[in-house]
């Protein structure tokens, strides 16, 4: 995530991540669930993450005003912005 962020501009720089969002609890929604399930047992180290634990990675690097809108059928984005321009 660092080199996304430091490649970016520094005004208006944003990443865009899209993916089927585990609630916070890591329960569901089923259809994220069961993907992460999916992921955890044909990949290495693959998984699906809350909105919560990409907020972290993404503010830890430097990301600011992350925000989550809905997409069609389960899939969501995470925006987080290097420096939003208003």
């Amino acid at each position: 995530m660092k080199k996304v962020y430091d490649s970016l501009p520094n005004e208006n720089g944003a990443i865009i991540i899209s993916d089927w969002l585990l609630n916070d609890e890591k329960t569901g929604p089923i259809p994220a669930a069961l993907m992460s399930l999916n992921m955890i047992m044909l990949t290495s180290g693959g998984r699906n993450y809350s909105f919560v634990e990409i907020s972290r990675m993404l503010s830890d690097v430097g990301f600011k005003n992350i925000e989550k809108r809905p997409l069609a059928g389960p899939a969501q984005i995470v925006i987080g912005y290097k420096n939003k321009k208003k």
